[in-house]
């Protein structure tokens, strides 16, 4: 016999809202293991983010410090630089000053040494002219000795001719 339509129907509703609620209940669990998993992932992305985000706050952090350090070092090495130009351009100053000086001096000496030379240069033609005049004295001298001599000589000639005359005529 053939089944009745009524309760067939009425089995077959039955057995496919025990299907629907086997597929409702797999679904379910199947969906709550999805959320378990993706909520276990969401709290492990979590975890990264905030460990990557305390990894940057560090990097940020060690950045800003390197950034603090080198604008110290940027500004001491400015500070010693100007400190260090200082004193140079004071030393040039005092280098400049100094040769200046010692060119004064030099120059100073130069003209007491020119006028030395020079006043020696005067003494020696004096004593030149002096040692001239002297030579030429002392030849004039030897020439008037000489001549002196000579007429002595002369005198003495003539006086032992007479007195020779004189005894040669008395003999």
């Amino acid at each position: 016999m053939p089944p009745k339509k009524g309760a067939d129907l009425a089995k077959a509703a039955k057995l496919a809202d025990k299907d629907n609620l086997a597929r409702a209940e797999t679904e379910i669990l199947s969906l709550q293991k999805l959320l378990e998993i993706r909520s276990h992932e969401a709290l492990e992305a979590k975890r990264s983010e905030k460990m990557w985000r305390e990894r940057m706050e560090a990097f940020t952090k060690t950045l800003e410090q390197h950034k603090e350090d080198t604008l110290d070092i940027t500004a001491d090495m400015t500070r010693q630089y100007k400190g260090m130009q200082v004193q140079l351009l004071k030393r040039v100053n005092e280098l400049e000053e100094e040769r200046r000086v010692l060119k004064q001096t030099i120059e100073e000496r130069n003209a007491v040494i020119s006028s030395l030379e020079d006043e020696k240069e005067k003494i020696k033609r004096a004593s030149e002219a002096e040692i001239q005049m002297y030579e030429h004295k002392v030849k004039e001298m030897q020439v008037e000795f000489a001549q002196m001599l000579r007429d002595t000589l002369d005198r003495m000639h003539d006086r032992l001719s007479k007195n020779a005359g004189i005894t040669a005529d008395s003999y």
